[in-house]
């Protein structure tokens, strides 16, 4: 099953590289379509998931595969603390600079154009804003995760030292994200060199988890404000 996991994190990318643009022509042809591909954007998250779960649970012991070595351990100690109380303040301090992006057209303005390039998969109506926050985001930031920072850094660990485990991954993890363009390929990639590094640092998944959804559920509402439905009251 595990050379299931491997295919996955190879083929991935390249699947991805060749079915964005066909993606992309059906929601900009079919705006409904949108919710479409986020529903098998959160399938191709998900599926890996339950096949390391497989791997962890029925032939885990043997293989010397358990939770622990892919993060999904909760350690209370004053690092984890500290990290999740810096999520939660980096989220307050999100809100706040929503609610102060609403009062600021110009803003909103230079945001989209920033946000061009990612426009098609943008929720822009109610129902894809909360299939946006509520089922990539958080999928998203639970399996990407678990998949890249829990999994194969523990897996690469078997053959290369800390660092090269640390960048292999990270690389791995910015190339599905190609259907943004290659500078977002490296500006994923860094992302995962500092999820990586946290990772590192705290021992568990928790807060990389954490800072994962709350960074795409910002990225989503931002979306949602200069690309959807005019939040401001009318005057």
């Amino acid at each position: 099953m595990e050379y299931l996991l491997w295919a996955y994190f190879v083929l991935y990318p390249v699947y991805i590289y060749f079915t964005w643009e066909t993606d992309k022509r059906l929601v900009l042809s079919s705006p409904e379509k949108r919710i479409t591909v986020y529903g098998s954007t959160i399938v191709m998250l998900w599926l890996p998931v339950l096949v390391l779960m497989f791997v962890v649970f029925e032939s885990g012991a043997d293989m010397g595969l358990v939770l622990d070595d892919i993060g999904l351990v909760f350690k209370w100690d004053w690092i984890n603390l500290l990290g999740s109380l810096v999520v939660f303040l980096l989220a307050a301090y999100f809100y706040k600079s929503l609610q102060q992006l609403k009062k600021n057209d110009q803003e909103q303005m230079a945001l989209k154009a920033q946000m061009a390039y990612i426009r098609w998969f943008l929720p822009t109506n109610p129902s894809e804003y909360r299939w946006f926050i509520f089922g990539v985001s958080i999928s998203a930031g639970i399996c990407e995760e678990i998949l890249f920072r829990g999994y194969l850094m523990h897996a690469l660990g078997d053959y290369l030292p800390t660092y090269g485990a640390v960048i292999i991954s990270s690389i791995l993890f910015g190339l599905p994200h190609i259907y943004q363009g290659p500078v977002h390929v490296i500006r994923t990639a860094l992302l995962g060199l500092i999820m990586a590094l946290i990772y590192l640092a705290t021992e568990s998944l928790l807060v990389p988890i954490l800072l994962h959804i709350v960074v795409d559920m910002y990225g989503g509402a931002l979306a949602y404000m200069v690309f959807g439905e005019n939040l401001k009251p009318k005057t």
